[in-house]
């Protein structure tokens, strides 16, 4: 579970305009949201990186160059063995087997499967993005590097079109040039405070849908220290490769979601707080897999090898069976769905990529800000498309990717 300390309090989301208003989850420490998210590592289908080329006219953005830098960042990665997983899990990835789910180690390319799913863990401690990236650059280059720990940038100076600095607090300090790493909330929030205004920042949002069912686990089944519940990972397909999701997150939850997404929805800033509209399930698209996600953790759920472990399958905290909803019509069903707030918080593309003819691009390839030069902007608000997995890798990558190349300029 996410330490509440560690959590951004000024960050609010809605899954439609005028909805229910509740805290939307993301990191404020170093390292950002991957101090305190599930350590899932997926790639993504090799269709949601082609089709940054293919779709926004992205050359260079693709599967082969995306997973090549993958595997030039060096990540650490866990594989759980079977003594690891908790009972939850392996009942969960029992039952998917037993209803045709080939068997598939989430290691890479996210492809349609039930199995073990590969963490963001070194000797069982998380391995987060400072302490990969920015703790060893610091060690390496005492004196060259300060980190300014607990303080908010305000804004960006742009001067003739130029960045020329940043504004810390009551501080400012003049630089040569910035890249602007927020995130998919605070970036487009940043660019328009510092006097950018491209129609499209804020905007193309996207984010994984996804619902918690509650689970009571059976008389002799309980959490231990020593398992390992967000371990396993159930992905199948719908009306295209590996489009929805089960993730048992803790011993009491299976998350269904939605991975492949035509939703979309904005961020805007309100007397300082972030405050964003997902969108959730407005296409009939994302809808349809959302009831097949839905109908598919019913099958699950309703198998020997899970009613073995799991007594109760709830839809909220009242214990409402999943049956009852799912014993409505489809409209219902996704009614009360597009109600519930999200459980991934994947969100991306608020500061998209594209070509400069498009309205609606933030950056270009090479993540800088059109009309503005020495200012970039490397994070997920960025991918002009969301991936078919968790957020964590692809981020990672798209940053290096972008951080060699302004490395490449600047020499």
């Amino acid at each position: 579970m996410s330490r509440p300390d560690l959590l951004d309090p000024n960050v609010f989301a809605s899954t439609y305009t005028g909805g229910f208003r509740y805290p939307y989850v993301r990191g404020r420490a170093l390292g950002g949201t991957t101090a305190i998210n599930a350590l899932v590592q997926m790639w993504g289908h090799r269709d949601d990186w082609n089709s940054w080329s293919a779709t926004h006219g992205l050359t260079g953005w693709n599967w082969r160059s995306v997973s090549a830098e993958i595997e030039r960042l060096g990540l650490p990665s866990h594989v759980p063995v079977a003594s690891e997983i908790g009972p939850v899990t392996s009942a969960v990835l029992a039952a998917a087997r037993e209803l045709g789910a080939s068997e598939c180690r989430h290691q890479a390319e996210t492809l349609d499967g039930a199995g073990a799913v590969a963490l963001s863990l070194v000797g069982g401690r998380r391995a987060d993005a400072f302490g990969l990236f920015v703790t060893p650059r610091v060690l390496e280059d005492s004196g060259r590097m300060i980190v300014h720990a607990g303080a908010a940038v305000a804004e960006i100076v742009i001067e003739a079109d130029r960045a020329t600095g940043v504004v810390v607090g009551a501080d400012a300090f003049t630089v040569d040039g910035v890249v602007l790493a927020a995130g998919t909330v605070w970036s487009p929030i940043l660019l328009r405070r510092s006097g950018i205004s491209r129609a499209g920042i804020g905007r193309n949002l996207k984010d994984h849908p996804a619902i918690s069912l509650w689970l009571g686990l059976r008389d002799g089944f309980a959490f231990t220290a020593s398992n390992l519940e967000v371990a396993g990972l159930v992905v199948a397909s719908s009306t295209d490769d590996a489009d929805i999701n089960l993730l048992p997150v803790d011993p009491n939850q299976l998350v269904v979601a939605v991975t492949k997404v035509s939703s979309v929805g904005h961020v805007t800033e309100v007397d300082g707080t972030a405050e964003v509209v997902l969108g959730t399930l407005e296409t009939h698209d994302d809808a349809t897999r959302m009831l097949a996600a839905l109908r598919l953790a019913a099958d699950v759920c309703a198998s020997r090898e899970f009613t073995n472990v799991v007594e109760t399958v709830s839809i909220d905290a009242k214990g409402t069976p999943l049956s009852t909803l799912l014993a409505h019509d489809d409209e219902t069903i996704i009614s009360y769905v597009r109600r519930l707030p999200g459980a991934y918080s994947h969100a991306v593309g608020t500061c998209r990529m594209g070509l400069d003819s498009d309205a609606e691009a933030v950056v270009d390839a090479t993540g800088a800000v059109f009309g503005v030069d020495g200012l970039w902007v490397a994070d997920a608000s960025v991918f002009p498309d969301i991936p078919r997995a968790a957020t964590q890798v692809p981020v990672m990558a798209v940053a290096g990717r972008i951080a060699h190349g302004i490395a490449e300029r600047l020499r």
